[in-house]
């Protein structure tokens, strides 16, 4: 593909990503930005949450892997999310816990008293937990990629990924974008994606 080809290619993802309900922002990321927010994250990463484990961020990482990268600053009350469940609770190749949306599901876990749930939709299954305590030092929180549903559709691209960044990348996105309100309704994502050749 030549490059006039390429920059066309690559324009028509950013205008349907600028023509997104909620889009507030958005840059494509240099190398150094995608260096900047990875050593954040990575950061992040080597803390534990929920009191449990440390974090992996699957979707933030994925997206910068590609080729390119936009960041957006969006209303979160009106960006459409990709909503199939982007968070479980892993150790090797086990799931141990899960984001559940699936309300009847909800109801039948919440009667097994060997599940625990943190939260109103994300369940522990007690029973899958390693007893020993090294192999719990295995476990991670990951954050999954996702297929960003705004780029559906589009030819020539590839391998394109969704990612929400942790709190502390958000601000460093927001900062990077020149976005400085505080508001929680304002949030941040990565939209990551190769073009064909």
């Amino acid at each position: 593909m030549s490059e006039v080809a390429a920059d066309r290619q690559l324009e028509e993802v950013l205008k349907s990503l600028r023509e997104c309900r909620g889009v507030l922002a958005m840059k494509v990321l240099s190398e150094r930005d995608k260096e900047k927010i990875l050593d954040v994250e990575s950061e992040v990463e080597e803390k534990t949450v929920f009191g449990m484990c440390k974090s992996l961020n699957k979707g933030v990482r994925g997206s910068l892997q590609r080729e390119f990268t936009v960041a957006m600053v969006i209303q979160t009350s009106a960006f459409e999310y990709p909503h199939h469940p982007y968070m479980s609770m892993i150790c090797g190749d086990q799931v141990v816990g899960e984001l559940v949306n699936d309300e009847k599901r909800i109801e039948k876990l919440k009667k097994n008293p060997t599940n625990l749930f943190l939260w109103k939709n994300f369940v522990v299954y007690i029973r899958k937990l390693p007893r020993d305590p090294e192999e719990r030092k295995k476990m991670r929180v990951v954050y999954l990629p996702r297929e960003p549903i705004q780029l559906r559709g589009l030819q020539h691209l590839r391998n394109s990924v969704f990612g929400t960044p942790s709190t502390e990348g958000d601000t460093l996105i927001k900062s990077m974008l020149c976005i400085e309100s505080k508001e929680s309704v304002l949030g941040t994502c990565l939209v990551g994606f190769d073009i064909e050749e």
